[in-house]
């Protein structure tokens, strides 16, 4: 029976290692992404998500450099990769990494020493995305044992300490949320705008002008952060640092990820607490609730703009209004249903679903009928505007926006 969990991933593998549990812990996100974790006597052997690629495999493969196991990819039967078709399929989830691992295993392109890294690997690059779950749903099975794939030479090699794993993983997660606000995923695409040249060099930027020229023939918005580091010959990691001061200065700009990787987790930005922490801002709440009453209102801002996002939060006022940021209009029903918001702030330009959709959404699930929806847009022409209202907006505020007309509209819906 699978329930909703308040507890974070990294809560309930700590509490399965205590427990040496042996089977197989499943997690699902909202958007159907799912993680099997399978452990042993408390220690994580491998990871399975449903999102499987062989681009995903190919980088993996790069990884460790098996030139001769690359080079056959081009030699895989396609009916190991008509599985790839059924990716949103939930009743049959692809299993690509293990017919076609077996398939290079069985024609002698990976050896068994191989194999047993490239499954270590792929295990540590799907625990870090379903670590950085918000909202999920999960099950346990015990007794579940690793997939009939895996070779039984190497079963007892796979073995990763969870305290180990989640030490590691947090690590890596503060010098991912050191890089750029906008940079949200390995996957996301960079590349250079037009008028990139007239933007001032970054002071802590280590390219020169040479190099980001040089950059410009690689950076279309085609190649993700993680092929990059494949092209670069440096971690993924190193290479978003490196991009960071150039993404905060506007001289690259951020493709989403395409689909279905957009569907994964974003890195989290923000910070977990410790509980003398979290006991101290209790504290520091209540006594600042006591000196005041004054109400919180709770906006939400949808827009696939982590730079508008960004600019809405710095110029509405943080101590009289909770503000919800959601970038991938795909989560925001569920989001706002949960929030339940004052008034709603959403963008019409986005994609798989635009603002007028989801304004329409909306307003026929019954459950937004008297929140104000405000129209966000740099598009203002009259079948815009009338486009707004048939889809049910109650207003209509045009980009680029200040922050005095920002805090004049949002004071008008919420008198």
């Amino acid at each position: 029976m699978k329930t909703t969990e308040r507890l974070r991933p990294t809560e309930l593998l700590s509490q399965l290692a205590k427990a040496n549990s042996c089977g197989c812990l499943e997690i699902e996100s909202e958007l159907l992404v799912s993680w099997k974790i399978y452990l042993h006597q408390g220690e994580i052997q491998y990871v399975y998500s449903s999102i499987q690629l062989l681009d995903q495999l190919k980088y993996h493969l790069h990884y460790f450099q098996y030139k001769q196991a690359i080079a056959a990819l081009k030699q895989v039967p396609p009916s190991l990769l008509q599985v790839e078709s059924s990716i949103k399929d939930k009743s049959d989830p692809p299993k690509i990494y293990g017919k076609v691992i077996s398939w290079l295993l069985k024609e002698q392109h990976l050896d068994l020493s191989q194999t047993l890294k490239l499954i270590q690997n792929i295990t540590k690059d799907e625990i870090q995305s379903c670590l950085w779950l918000q909202n999920f749903t999960s099950s346990w099975r015990d007794g579940d044992s690793l997939p009939i794939w895996i070779p039984v030479q190497i079963r007892d090699s796979l073995f990763w300490n969870v305290a180990e794993c989640l030490n590691e993983n947090q690590a890596k997660l503060k010098q991912w949320q050191n890089c750029s606000q906008e940079l949200l995923s390995v996957y996301q695409r960079p590349y250079f705008p037009p008028s990139w040249q007239n933007k001032p060099m970054p002071v802590s930027g280590s390219l020169n002008h040479k190099t980001l020229v040089e950059l410009t023939q690689v950076l279309t918005g085609r190649t993700s952060i993680r092929q990059l580091s494949i092209l670069l010959k440096k971690d993924e990691l190193q290479v978003a640092q490196i991009l960071s001061p150039y993404i905060d200065e506007k001289m690259i700009y951020l493709h989403h990820p395409p689909s279905p990787l957009d569907r994964l987790p974003h890195i989290p930005r923000n910070i977990l607490q410790s509980p003398l922490d979290v006991n101290r801002d209790r504290q520091i709440t209540q006594s600042n609730s006591s000196k005041t009453s004054v109400k919180t209102w709770k906006i939400v801002c949808i827009d696939d703009s982590p730079t508008i996002l960004s600019e809405i939060k710095r110029f509405l006022d943080g101590e009289k209004f909770e503000i919800t940021a959601i970038d991938d209009p795909v989560q925001a029903v569920s989001k706002i249903f949960t929030i339940k918001p004052d008034l709603i702030l959403l963008d019409i330009t986005m994609p798989r679903i635009n603002g007028y959709k989801l304004c329409g959404l909306l307003r026929s699930s019954g459950k937004c009928d008297l929140t104000p929806i405000i129209m966000v847009t740099g598009n203002t022409g009259l079948i815009d505007k009338a486009r707004a209202k048939i889809s049910g907006a109650t207003d209509y505020f045009p980009k680029p926006f200040t922050k005095e007309g920002l805090n004049n509209i949002v004071a008008k819906h919420l008198q």
